[in-house]
């Protein structure tokens, strides 16, 4: 049996200065086989401030990860530039043999990461959800 991803998930810290009640983090996590994005934003704290979870089509969250096995074994696991402040992401991806990946970056794009923002962005978009999440943080 094809070792497959069934679960993405992308971190993205605000490493500047603010307050403990600012949000400071967010998540996205996409579930394979139950076909939902889940999103949330995090305090300083690490209290959650707002939660969403989205029902996406089902053809829309195997195209996407159909597309991360494809690109999968390109990725290294640290992007990390030197930067005094900004922001950071972490993507985690768990796979039915129960391998986990783990990538961490902070102001820059991973490879094709402009192209995961999309297919995200497209499944938040079919969920019919306004929220717009910072993903990787490296701007639209």
């Amino acid at each position: 049996m094809k070792d497959k991803i069934t679960c993405f998930k992308l971190n993205w810290y605000d490493c500047g200065l603010c307050c403990v009640e600012d949000t400071v983090q967010e998540e996205i996590i996409v579930y394979r086989n139950d076909n939902l994005l889940v999103f949330r934003e995090l305090n300083g704290y690490g209290v959650i401030c707002s939660c969403e979870i989205i029902h996406a089509k089902p053809d829309t969250i195997e195209k996407f990860f159909t597309f991360l096995e494809k690109i999968g074994d390109e990725w290294q696991t640290d992007y990390k530039v030197e930067v005094c402040d900004g922001s950071e992401w972490k993507v985690r991806m768990w796979h039915s043999s129960h391998k986990i990946k783990k990538i961490r970056g902070t102001v820059e794009y991973p490879p094709h990461g402009k192209r995961i923002e999309k297919y995200i962005r497209s499944i938040i978009e079919d969920g019919r959800s306004l929220i717009e999440p910072q993903l990787f943080g490296c701007g639209r």
